[in-house]
């Protein structure tokens, strides 16, 4: 009796104890649907204060062991607003979060620090990551193509990696750069890569100039949370003398939950053919108009070059993020591996990113650490396309030229490179498989900062940055490719490297306080200092004794056995004086009772690129704001919204000029050969933009309907010019400052809608459109052409000017008169020389994009496009006329019926302007939400999509949107287009999921 007493005290302990364990715990179930009452699957719900959490199954639902002294747990997911919720008493917690585009208190990030939509007066857009554009984006500036009212991004070449034009509310500038400055989490970008430049048309190449790369290859997007767009002076001039050409800012993703996390992505893409072909004559057609010149032309063969030079191999892309922490310090480490294979052969972008960031907090939160890290890796396999090639043509040159009733391939299988056979035209596959081109980057970008609580309200930050890029290129071209002048027979090596590096020390104090009730004050002051070194290297040479034949080639590049050349050419060295900024800045801000906004803004730039006796710029700016809907006669309005009225004032600054523009430059081209080329100029300044913009924001219908319009007006003085100097000189190169004006006027609209809002079915519409004219006025000096025409028959030949009272880069031709009777074109039969053609400034640029839902599937739309400009079509003109069919080359189909003889000439004129108004899908992506895979795999999402599916438009070329580089002595063109990098249709899968 004792043992069974015994052994029933034990049992009573344990189930005791075991009840005891259990009521130190309970269980929190519910559901977190979306402002539409949709389910949101894989929102993260979690403990305040705690460790662990879960998230959402497909259907929203969730289930959550809490600890019984738990009193609050955390909702949060991408897209939406967190929440925090009491669980006090309760078991069961349904909630439904606010998508956060639709939430004034979104933050918004506005230079040096944030703030709440509501609060700001200036022009801002943000996109956050869920609308970002889709499909093959390889850099950061392509997520926001057609999503931003007043924001122009034009891929200059679909060459992978290569650099975009961008362009926030007009031409600034006739000789500086109007691209926006970067900020990427407080740090200012150079706007340059460390991927070294390179010049195909030296020492007796035919080639030209190769393109640039882009900037931003190192900053992966699936690591951008939101990207900022500050378009008006109230928002842009805190960052003074950089801020003339608006402001992209980019805030990269930071771990929002407590516990671990990991993300995981991969996608695959493929080249699904030409989105819009380039028309030459078929094979059947080519014979067709041979018999009927009367040419023996016919070889026997049908032979498509326009669809050997392409290929269709595998892209792959894959992403990792891990991301945790607690309350008190959080991390996040991401990385990017992709092999982005281009539409022509031979070319490809491979990347590796990592990124490595965190944000502690230490003395009871007073004091918080952040920190980011990226480092990247790129390497480029470039195409033998170049801006400026001449008569003798590059790549793309000689495959929309190629006889289509000629073989590529002998029957041994070598290249046909007999160019007796091929009527004069070098076989595009031989030098696809000759030329080598092919770039490596190495970039780290890392930055540390320090807030510090002071008292109350009152915090001090201090932030240092690095951003260091070295990057090395080898380029060869075999010797045994007939038909190539200065290259057959000989061959081509170079060696170029470049550096890049920028350091950022800014200290900022930041005081916030409530003045009285209904007046809230904050004001930030700060010193910052800024500084960048750039220089680039080339060895080159040719003569080789190796790869001279077919039978006889090894793998060994010229490029890696300079010594080997016969002919070494002068090295190609410059290295960028340094740039420095060193700047005070301040801002005011003033909140009365949510009605009532201003904000003042002030910067003293001090610059070494400027003259010594111009050091220092001022920078001021207004911005107010009234929010009607929060006024007593309209705040019980069931049906409006939203209502805010803004305005604003300001002077920003454009320095975006060559580095020691006002110093005097030396510069040696061999040994004991120097000189001065450029003269001194102490009184060179910066430009100044003088921008004034009225706004109103709208919403209804309880915030289904959002939009804004805004009118502006800049007004750019100071043009920075380069100058003829006054000779006797030390050099003829003297940069100085007109007393002109640029002026851009217009007018934007965006709106954005849920259309239709069901449980099962819902559709959001976006729509933006924006209007600009630009103008130069009071421009005194003689009219400068640029716009270089290249190819054969038009040497010395320009199709664009910089002129008074036209737009910036206006085309400037002899006008085109039909044909006489022996079908040569009358080009200017009055003799009165070049006229004003037209403009090759969009008029109009918009975008619209459609989401549709049903149940578990997405489908995305984005597209854009824009109006009211010219392209000047430079391959029609010089590569495809049908002056080449007389020579036995393929030409463009609609060379014939025009009347024209094919002995005829090539001439500039007016003749190859040709309408560039465009629509393109951008993208098309249908995703799958599977939700919640068993017990460890969350949200899991499969997709397909395709980019540029389509474009319409009457341009005759690859894209309508083009801009190939064709400026003389720096002075910038706009529409041109020459033999550039076809774009090509790209299907894209791919899927993605947590742990």
């Amino acid at each position: 009796m004792k043992r069974l007493l015994k052994r029933i005290s034990v049992l009573l302990l344990c189930v005791s104890l075991t009840q005891l364990a259990f009521s130190q715990t309970k269980v929190i179930t519910g559901t977190i649907i979306d402002d539409k009452g949709s389910p949101v699957a894989g929102a993260t719900v979690s403990v305040k204060g705690g460790k662990g959490g879960t998230t959402t199954d497909a259907s929203g639902n969730y289930s959550l062991s809490v600890p019984t002294t738990a009193r609050t747990i955390l909702v949060s997911s991408v897209g939406y607003n967190p929440q925090e919720v009491s669980i006090v008493d309760r078991t069961t917690v349904s909630i439904a979060l606010v998508t956060a585009s639709q939430s004034l208190n979104d933050v918004v990030v506005i230079g040096y620090g944030t703030a709440r939509r509501q609060d700001v007066t200036g022009s801002v857009t943000s996109i956050k990551a869920k609308d970002f554009n889709k499909g093959a984006i390889t850099s950061p500036d392509q997520l926001l193509q057609s999503k931003v009212a007043g924001l122009e991004i034009t891929n200059n070449t679909a060459q992978p990696g290569a650099v975009t034009t961008v362009i926030i509310r007009g031409n600034n500038s006739i000789r500086a750069s109007d691209g926006p400055l970067y900020v990427i989490d407080g740090v200012a970008l150079d706007g340059r890569t460390a991927r070294p430049s390179l010049n195909l048309g030296a020492n007796g190449l035919p080639f030209g100039q190769t393109p640039e790369a882009n900037p931003l290859l190192y900053i992966n997007p699936n690591d951008i949370a939101t990207m900022d767009v500050l378009k008006d002076a109230s928002a842009t001039a805190i960052y003074g003398s950089r801020g003339a050409n608006g402001i992209i800012m980019i805030t990269t993703k930071r771990s929002q939950s407590e516990g671990t996390k990991l993300e995981f992505g991969t996608s695959f893409g493929v080249n699904a053919g030409y989105m819009k072909n380039y028309d030459v004559l078929t094979t059947s057609q080519f014979i067709q108009e041979s018999n009927a010149n009367n040419l023996k032309q016919d070889s026997g063969f049908s032979t498509n070059s326009m669809k050997a030079v392409t290929q269709s191999t595998l892209s792959q892309n894959y992403s990792l993020a891990l991301s945790g922490g607690s309350e008190n310090g959080r991390y996040r480490a991401s990385f990017l591996g992709s092999a982005y294979n281009g539409f022509l052969k031979k070319t490809s972008l491979d990347r590796y990113l990592g990124n490595f960031g965190g944000q502690y907090k230490f003395l009871d939160k007073r004091l918080a650490i952040d920190f980011d890290v990226i480092v990247g890796h790129t390497t480029e396999n470039i195409a033998l396309l170049t801006n400026t090639a001449g008569a003798g043509g590059n790549m793309m040159a000689w495959a929309l030229n190629w006889n289509p009733t000629v073989a590529l391939t002998e029957p041994d299988g070598t290249w046909n490179n007999n160019t007796n056979n091929t009527f004069g035209v070098p076989n595009p596959l031989a030098v696809s498989d000759a030329y080598t081109d092919i770039a490596d980057v190495n970039v780290v970008q890392a930055n540390i900062s320090a807030g510090l609580l002071l008292a109350k309200g009152l915090e001090y930050k201090f932030l240092y940055a690095i951003n260091n890029g070295v990057g090395t290129r080898n380029t060869s071209m075999d010797g045994w490719v007939n038909g190539i002048q200065g290259i057959s027979g000989t061959g081509f090596g170079a060696v170029s490297s470049a550096h890049l590096t920028s350091q950022q020390f800014t200290n900022t104090l930041t005081y916030k306080t409530d003045l009285s009730k209904d007046l809230h004050f904050e004001v930030i002051g700060g010193y910052e200092y800024w500084k960048t070194a750039y220089g680039n290297q080339t060895v080159s040479g040719k003569g080789f004794n190796t790869n001279l034949t077919q039978q006889s080639r090894t793998n060994v590049l010229y490029s890696s056995f300079l010594v080997n050349a016969a002919t070494t050419f002068p090295i190609v060295q410059y290295e960028d004086p340094t740039a420095e900024i060193q700047s005070i800045f301040g801002r005011a801000n003033f909140n009365l009772a949510n009605k009532y906004y201003l904000t003042a803004t002030v910067r003293d730039d001090g610059s070494s690129k400027f003259g010594s006796n111009n050091k220092y710029g001022v920078f001021p700016s207004f911005g107010a704001k009234w929010v009607l809907n929060n006024e007593d006669f309209l705040k019980n309005n069931s049906f409006l919204s939203i209502l805010d009225l803004r305005g604003s004032w300001g002077i920003t600054g454009n320095q975006e000029f060559p580095a020691g523009a006002s110093q005097a430059q030396i510069t040696s081209s061999a040994y004991d050969n120097a000189g001065q080329t450029n003269v001194s100029n102490p009184d060179l300044k910066w430009e100044k933009t003088t921008m004034w913009d009225i706004g109103i924001d709208f919403g209804f219908a309880n915030g289904r309907i959002n939009g804004t319009v805004d009118y502006y007006n800049k007004n750019t003085t100071d043009i920075l010019f380069q100058s003829t100097a006054i000779q006797p000189a030390p050099a003829s190169i003297f940069f100085i400052n007109l007393p002109a004006n640029i002026i851009n006027q217009g007018v934007e609209f965006s709106i954005n809608a849920t259309v239709i809002s069901h449980k099962e079915f819902t559709w959001n519409l976006g729509f933006n459109i924006a209007y600009n004219t630009n103008i130069l006025k009071n421009f005194n000096q003689a009219l400068i052409r640029t716009g270089q025409v290249d190819g054969n028959g038009v040497s010395g030949g320009f199709a664009e000017a910089i002129a008074n009272n036209q737009t910036v880069d206006v085309y400037y031709l002899k006008p085109f008169q039909g044909f006489d009777k022996s079908g040569n074109q009358i080009v200017d039969s009055a003799n009165k020389g070049p006229q004003f053609a037209g403009n090759p400034n969009p008029h109009e640029i918009y975008g619209f994009s459609n989401t549709f839902t049903y149940k578990k599937w997405t489908l995305t739309l984005n597209a854009g496009g824009s109006l009211g400009f010219m392209i000047y079509n430079n391959t029609l003109n010089t590569i495809t006329n049908i002056g080449q069919f007389s020579k036995g080359q393929n030409v463009s189909a609609s060379q014939f019926g025009t009347g024209e003889s094919i002995g005829d000439g090539a001439q500039v004129s007016t003749r190859y302007l040709e309408n560039g108004n465009y629509l393109k899908l951008r993208n098309a992506t249908l995703t799958y939400a599977f939700g919640n895979l068993g017990q460890y795999v969350k949200n899991f999402q499969a997709f397909v999509g395709g980019s540029n599916l389509f474009v319409i438009t009457k341009f005759q070329g690859f894209d309508p949107e083009v801009n190939i580089d064709k400026s003389i002595n720096a002075y910038p063109s706009r529409s041109m287009e020459y033999l550039p990098y076809p774009t090509p249709r790209i299907i894209t899968f791919g899927f993605s999921f947590g742990l």
